[in-house]
């Protein structure tokens, strides 16, 4: 479930870069259209509203936000696809990973024992990352949305 939800994430936000809409306009039908549940849709939007707040906040009190472009070295490369490399930095450049979070998936990479990570293997590490982070408590909103779950 982890993984639908940020591929519904990369969905919203890449509607919202393309065509300048709010939130509150990216049509939902078109998400259960293309298979995903009502709990899933609810669980990245409610992710998703929780993350712009953080984000907003960081900027706020550190008055800047981050303009780095993350290279692999010769390690990393040999370890990490360049189409799931390809997926790191877009999940970047949405803002759905931070920086830091995007070093903690590369080291992981390097550390996960595989000989070579393709887009599934990162997918599945990127959501383990970022919902890792939640239950941490490093943001405030929930990973899972139960049935009777709403968002306000």
């Amino acid at each position: 479930m982890q993984e639908k939800i940020v591929e519904i994430l990369i969905y919203v936000l890449s509607e919202l870069k393309r065509t300048n809409k709010s939130i509150s306009e990216i049509d939902i039908d078109t998400l259960e259209k293309k298979g995903y549940t009502p709990i899933e849709i609810n669980a990245a939007f409610n992710w998703l509203v929780d993350r712009l707040t953080h984000v907003t906040e960081s900027v706020k009190h550190t008055g800047q936000q981050s303009d780095s472009f993350r290279v692999l070295n010769s390690a990393e490369k040999l370890v990490i696809s360049s189409e799931a490399f390809g997926y790191l930095i877009q999940l970047r450049e949405l803002n759905v990973i931070s920086d830091i979070e995007l070093e903690i998936i590369i080291e992981r990479s390097l550390m996960s024992g595989f000989e070579r990570l393709e887009l599934q293997e990162i997918q599945s590490l990127v959501a383990s990352v970022l919902f890792e982070s939640e239950i941490r408590g490093a943001m405030h909103g929930k990973l899972v949305m139960y049935s009777n779950d709403t968002v306000h």
